[in-house]
């Protein structure tokens, strides 16, 4: 079989490029030479050079996105392969833009009775004062974060109104984003790690955040070297994550893979995000694992190529061994 031409898209404009560029060095690393032929195309503000012509005058089989946040994540990058007919890994127009937006997201999840903490979304035209009534009746601690953020970028804990009102104008400022303050649920924060083959949703595993203050933060997640450990739940917990986590990327029509954020309190769980262009550094979630499940990375990566492939030639099977 001939070898696929493998488009990689890394960098971007967003707070997220350093995560970006880190993911798509792991993932170049860990696809054979022996089966693609990779391109790396890095977005970048400058005009010096021409991503767009890359892309559509590559030749390419398939995209590999691993632009995180911004463009690269709510939905445009998506719609621009989209457009251009050119075949993508991962969640599609519709869902990168839902998943994005946590408020919306949230909104979905709790019409179809999937547990989120309580919140209120402050938009950046809106006075802070016309929310203190919502907010007091939600009680601190509370937990601030850019509606359109990733990467635990710009979340704070706030334990009073003056606090809060700072992280919201840190937010508007820093980020140019709306603010969603939630209900702080302290308890144990997962990750189910999700992966799509053959029409079934399945969980790779699900880990444990290995954080070192009150928030699974950047540093956690990305500078500390490890990120997280198999969560040692019982096994009917660990069922009910499942669950849920099934039903949610369904819900929210993801494609591929993905990473659902959730807490576990006194036996509730509340789902906190779904990140489907999740970071893929050597130390992200989906990485370990697919170590843990004994996949390993490479035959991940492999395996969602190929359903892509798959089901750009609308076959039923394909003469590779994955």
């Amino acid at each position: 079989m001939d070898k696929i031409k493998v488009g990689v898209l890394t960098g971007g404009v967003s707070s997220e490029r350093y995560i970006s560029i880190k993911s798509c060095e792991n993932v170049i690393k860990h696809l054979d030479e022996n089966k693609y032929i990779i391109k790396r195309i890095e977005i970048t503000e400058s005009n010096e050079i021409n991503w767009l012509d890359e892309i559509i005058n590559s030749n390419l089989d398939v995209i590999f996105n691993t632009l995180h946040g911004g463009i690269g994540e709510n939905g445009s990058i998506q719609g621009l392969l989209q457009s251009l007919e050119i075949e993508y890994v991962g969640s599609k127009v519709f869902s990168s833009a839902l998943c994005m937006d946590k408020k919306a997201l949230k909104e979905l999840l709790s019409f179809n009775h999937i547990q989120v903490a309580k919140d209120v979304l402050i938009k950046k035209s809106d006075k802070f004062e016309l929310f203190l009534d919502d907010i007091r009746v939600m009680e601190f601690p509370l937990i601030v974060k850019p509606n359109l953020g990733g990467s635990s970028i710009g979340i704070e804990i706030v334990e009073n109104i003056c606090e809060l009102e700072n992280a919201v104008y840190k937010i508007r400022e820093k980020y140019y984003d709306d603010t969603l303050v939630e209900k702080y649920i302290k308890g144990k924060e997962i990750s189910c790690c999700m992966m799509e083959q053959d029409g079934e949703v399945k969980v790779l595993a699900i880990l444990e955040a290995n954080k070192k203050g009150n928030i699974f933060g950047y540093e956690d997640k990305y500078e500390r070297g490890v990120s997280s450990e198999i969560s040692l739940m019982p096994d009917f917990m660990k069922d009910m994550i499942k669950d849920i986590a099934i039903k949610a990327f369904k819900c929210a029509k993801c494609k591929d893979y993905a990473c659902i954020d959730m807490i576990v309190r006194d036996e509730q769980i509340y789902l906190l995000e779904i990140n489907t262009s999740p970071g893929l550094t050597k130390s992200s979630l989906i990485p370990m694992a697919c170590k843990s499940s004994g996949i390993g990375f490479s035959k991940f990566l492999d395996t969602i190529i190929y359903e892509q492939i798959l089901r750009k030639n609308s076959k039923k099977s394909v003469d590779i061994s994955v």
